[in-house]
């Protein structure tokens, strides 16, 4: 299977962990160690052993975020 109908089944291109936290501006930790992964909710793909990501799953994730980090802050 090609790239170019890899793309087209999933509907975007999947990026590693690295690419993600560089173009969203996250922790690198966030998306490297399953725990922080799973305690966030964070939306990932395992392909074989590696992690990949979509960038549109992980901009509506951070979206999503916002309100519950508007909260916390006004709590405090």
């Amino acid at each position: 299977m090609n790239t170019r109908s890899v793309s087209h089944v999933l509907g975007e291109k999947l990026i590693d962990a690295r690419n993600a936290a560089m173009s969203l501006n996250l922790p690198l930790h966030w998306l490297v160690q399953k725990q922080q992964r799973k305690r966030r909710g964070i939306p990932h793909y395992r392909v074989g052993k590696l992690v990949r990501f979509k960038l549109d799953e992980l901009m509506a994730w951070m979206r999503s975020q916002q309100p519950q980090a508007s909260a916390e802050v006004a709590d405090a």
